[in-house]
């Protein structure tokens, strides 16, 4: 039952991956869809556009979702930019990480 259970999310997962790859604006960086055997029955799709906030924004739009930045961690200052969906009852995180824009004047 298990394995039939992982097989039957894993293709509606791969199903949803493509989804979200068709209506995106901006093709992302990759797409991974996820389906642990300890947990068959809770599929995700993860997607990433690689220091592409814009990226994520916009496919978040389409998705009828809002994304949010902020610092990755209290350690790490990367602005990590993410928003999360559901498509056809599967979780789609939408996410990027971003250096520190610079400040100052040049030397």
């Amino acid at each position: 039952m298990s394995d039939t259970q992982r097989r039957k999310s894993l293709l509606a997962a791969h199903s949803v991956a493509l989804h979200v790859q068709v209506v995106s604006p901006v093709p992302p960086s990759s797409v991974m869809v996820t389906c642990h055997t300890f947990s068959p029955d809770e599929p995700s799709v993860d997607v990433n556009f690689h220091m592409d906030r814009n990226g994520v924004q916009q496919l978040a739009r389409a998705l009828g979702v809002e994304a949010t930045t902020q610092p990755h961690s209290k350690t790490d200052p990367q602005m990590y930019t993410v928003a999360t969906a559901e498509v056809a009852g599967i979780p789609v995180k939408i996410w990027t990480l971003e250096d520190v824009p610079e400040t100052g004047a040049a030397s």
